[in-house]
């Protein structure tokens, strides 16, 4: 009785664990479904820096980022003055301050926060860059946007999932121009 009841409880384990595993690959497939992030998105860049430049008048920005935190887009943009680098987290949905801080920089820092200076004016909008580098990547979704700035041109890096597949794509801000692919 003992064999038989021992039997029927490691059957019925057996059935848990896979079924479990099973579970688990359901939601791996789901995970593919990566959503396009300048869809989940209401808070333009432009509102993103005007909130930014609020709040840091004097600071030059050096990067944006746009990429989710918790399931929901948050910009990150940070940037710097001569003495001082600043950070403002802002929830891309309804413009809330997430995180605000301020640090002091140290001399190389402050050297590289004048070089890397973006320019702001006439940026292509975020559903610009994103069918741009969807086009460059042969299809997939934006799930990723990071404005930045090197050897005077600033630029869309732009990461495209497709399937498996990740693309980033670097795109002039001002052209439109794609700059760089790379597949991961």
């Amino acid at each position: 009785m003992k064999k038989y009841f021992l039997g029927v409880v490691l059957l019925l384990m057996t059935g848990v664990i896979v079924g479990c595993s099973n579970g688990s690959n359901s939601s791996d497939n789901n995970s593919t479904t990566t959503s396009e992030l300048k869809d989940e998105t209401k808070v333009s860049v432009n509102e993103a820096i005007k909130l930014y430049q609020k709040n840091f008048p004097k600071a030059d920005i050096i990067s944006i980022e746009l990429e989710k935190h918790l399931g929901k887009p948050v910009y990150t943009i940070e940037g710097a003055d001569k003495t001082t680098e600043y950070q403002l987290n802002i929830n891309a949905i309804n413009k809330k301050i997430k995180q605000k801080s301020e640090e002091p920089l140290d001399e190389e820092d402050r050297s590289e926060a004048k070089t890397e200076k973006l320019n702001l004016d006439n940026l292509i909008t975020l559903n610009k860059a994103a069918q741009i580098a969807k086009k460059a990547a042969k299809g997939g979704k934006a799930t990723e946007f990071k404005l930045e700035q090197k050897l005077g041109v600033t630029f869309w890096e732009v990461k495209v999932v497709n399937g498996h597949t990740e693309t980033e794509v670097q795109i002039d801000a001002q052209k439109g121009k794609v700059l760089k692919t790379e597949k991961d």
